[in-house]
Formats: structure tokens, C-alpha cells, sequence
């Protein structure tokens, strides 16, 4: 006898990521074209109100209805949160690295410093690697000790400068893995809820494509950043690619 086979199994998703990751990113990208929607009405007519709050509506009941998640408004306001501090520590971090390779230049003890601090994975931050800025500053954190944080000092960077950098490693490392938790789920989808999926994925990604070539006439580049749907997902996922989505395969979609 010829096995039944699941219609779940015959929808593709349009999007290669976990469900969870795909709605907490498209949830940013709506909440930061309601941050900016003043510039952004004005450019399109069509996402006058309540196109996005009705967007913003549609996301939250995919992560309730489709994913069986009841608490997406705190998961989407934990991975808005995560990306916030991301954003505000990466300039911090590249700021600081600056000041110890000018202030240790003659003596070239600027890498010995900044390898034991975990500047080492420096470069993987910059390709926006959420695992590489967690391990960096927990590194940062635990090799910090009161003498090389005097060294520093007396070189001429400010004491509450490491101190506000070392505070982001309890912050993300706590963010990050509630943030996690948050998004797990054992709830089976349907071939209906991955068509709604996809629909909200294609329309939030025009919103994200649009917004950023807006962004990029103004020559807004930290804008664009808020609206690159990539950008968004390696920040939530570490950028590193999941091997399987929530509830499916690990095939790319067709």
C-alpha cells in the first residue's frame, strides 16, 4: 500500500530559516518601519495605517496561532532588545581595541592585550557573528583583571569605559539565551500555516528591500542595516546558518 503523504510536506517555505527566526526578524523589520514610519509614508502611499499595524498583527498570530508561541510579544521585545545591544557594543568594542593598539604602538604590547581580551575573534563580530561577540566579551570580562585594567588606565582609556563594555557580557549572554528559550516550539505546522508563513515573508520583505533602497538614496547606511533582513537574521542567530527549520527540512527553498 502506497503511504499517505502529509499535505504539510508539499508546501515549500520561500525562506531558509527556522519559522521562529523568519517571524522574530520580521517582526524587527515592522517595528523599525514604525519607528521611521514618518519617512516612510511620506515615500509610500500604500503602508499608510494600518498596513503595518496590521502587518505587526498578522506576525504576532503566526507566532500564537501558526507556532503555538504565547509569549511573542515578550520574544519579539527580547530580540529587539538583543539587536539594541548589539548595535550599541560593537562600536564600543572597535573603539577601544583603536585606543590600545595608538596607546601600546611603541612597545607592541597592544596585541598581547588584545588577544587576551578575545579581540582575536574581532573580525567574526564584524561579519556579524552573535556567538563570536558573546565569547569575546565573556573573554573581555574574565581576563580583565584590576592590574591589566590599570595598565589600560594609565595609558590613557578611561576606567568607566571597560567597565561599560564588560557590563554587555552578562546582558547579552542573558538576552541571548532567553531569547532561545523563547523561541523553541514542538507545535506541528500545517500546509495552511506554512502558506501564511510565506505570505507574511514575501510582504515583510518588500517592506525590507523598499525601506532600505530608501534608506540607501539618503546614503543612511546604519538605516539600512535596520531594514536588511539578513543582517537582522545573523544578528538573531549568531550568523550561522540552522540546519533545520522549525517543523521542516534543511532543503533549501525552490
Amino acid at each position: 500500500m502506497a503511504k499517505t503523504i502529509k499535505k504539510s510536506n508539499q508546501e515549500k517555505r520561500l525562506y531558509n530559516m527556522p519559522d521562529a527566526v523568519m517571524l522574530t526578524a520580521a517582526g524587527v523589520v515592522v517595528e523599525n518601519a514604525l519607528d521611521n514610519k514618518v519617512f516612510l509614508l511620506g515615500k509610500r502611499s500604500n503602508w499608510k495605517d494600518p498596513f503595518l499595524t496590521d502587518l505587526q498583527k498578522r506576525i504576532n498570530d503566526g507566532f500564537r496561532n501558526i507556532l503555538g508561541l504565547n509569549q511573542f510579544k515578550e520574544s519579539n521585545r527580547l530580540s529587539a532588545d538583543l539587536y539594541m545591544a548589539i548595535d550599541e557594543v560593537k562600536p564600543k568594542l572597535a573603539s577601544f581595541k583603536k585606543q590600545v593598539e595608538i596607546d601600546f604602538e611603541d612597545d607592541q604590547r597592544e596585541k598581547q592585550i588584545l588577544d587576551s581580551l578575545g579581540f582575536k575573534l574581532f573580525d567574526k563580530i564584524r561579519n556579524n557573528s552573535q556567538q563570536a561577540l558573546i565569547e569575546l566579551l565573556s573573554t573581555f570580562d574574565k581576563n580583565l583583571t584590576p592590574e591589566l585594567m590599570k595598565e589600560i588606565t594609565d595609558a590613557g582609556t578611561e576606567e568607566a569605559y571597560m567597565t561599560d563594555i564588560r557590563k554587555y557580557a552578562t546582558i547579552l549572554i542573558d538576552k541571548n539565551i532567553t531569547q532561545e528559550n523563547s523561541k523553541s516550539t514542538k507545535k506541528e505546522l500545517t500546509a495552511e500555516g506554512i502558506i501564511e508563513l510565506n505570505k507574511i515573508y514575501a510582504l515583510v520583505m518588500k517592506v525590507s528591500k523598499t525601506a532600505a533602497a530608501l534608506y540607501e538614496e539618503k546614503k543612511d547606511s546604519l538605516m539600512v542595516e535596520k531594514f536588511t533582513m539578513e543582517k537582522i537574521k545573523n544578528n538573531i542567530t549568531g550568523g550561522k546558518r540552522s540546519s533545520k527549520k522549525n517543523g521542516g527540512s534543511d532543503d533549501k527553498p525552490e
